[in-house]
């Protein structure tokens, strides 16, 4: 097993980002990283030229889209569902998430505890507690490892495994544009070639890490670095 750089929390001007997808992975490749999942709100109409970008300059792209929605935003990676975000609601979200993750994708939990504005509101986790059952992963860290709510998010990653919940601890830079942000990473501990499937597993298998500047700060599932 390898341990690879991925950023999994990414948006291009196909939603509210900035970047071309061919400028997303350019920055990638310039921030050292191995690969991206591309998700945009709502849409994954940028994937197939992401993806394209990816392989000519040599970046593993996994397609994915953001489910946003005014109770919470979740990250499904994979590409093999095609659910409709509109259906997305408290009450059919754990049946969505579960058809998603029958198809072959893996979900994640986007910034469970932002601060909501006018653009993009929803982005607090207002799901019910049974969905932390109908998850694989969980943005135990996000944008600015120095922000406020990225203690909560920690302390509930934490509480949450102690409660027996098995969820791969990731990061998500929530990358829209070039920023100088203090960020971190997530390491996936692939088996076999770099390919999205074996990247997907490692997210199942709670094979994941997050390290910043170096520093291992949670190892998944439900280990605290020290």
């Amino acid at each position: 097993m390898k341990y690879y750089r991925f950023e999994l929390h990414t948006h291009t001007y196909h939603s509210d980002g900035a970047f071309s997808p061919e400028e997303l992975v350019l920055n990638t490749k310039a921030a050292g990283l191995d690969g991206i999942a591309l998700t945009d709100h709502n849409t994954s109409s940028g994937v197939p030229e992401a993806v394209r970008f990816g392989k000519k300059h040599g970046l593993l792209v996994i397609p994915g889209i953001e489910w946003t929605t005014f109770y919470g935003h979740i990250t499904v990676l994979g590409g093999h569902s095609d659910i409709d975000w509109r259906a997305v609601r408290p009450d059919t979200v754990c049946e969505l998430l579960a058809a998603a993750r029958g198809a072959g994708d893996v979900a994640v939990l986007a910034h469970p505890y932002r601060v909501g504005y006018p653009v993009c509101t929803g982005g607090m986790n207002e799901f019910p507690r049974e969905i932390f059952g109908s998850l694989d992963g969980y943005e135990a860290l996000s944008e600015d490892v120095g922000t406020p709510t990225n203690k909560r998010q920690l302390e509930e990653y934490f509480r949450l495994s102690a409660e027996g919940y098995r969820l791969a601890p990731v990061y998500g830079r929530d990358w829209h544009r070039p920023s100088n942000i203090r960020f971190a990473v997530t390491e996936l501990g692939i088996e076999g070639d770099l390919n999205v499937e074996n990247a997907l597993e490692a997210i199942r298998q709670g094979r994941t890490k997050i390290t910043s500047d170096g520093r291992e700060i949670v190892v998944g599932p439900a280990r605290r670095a020290k």
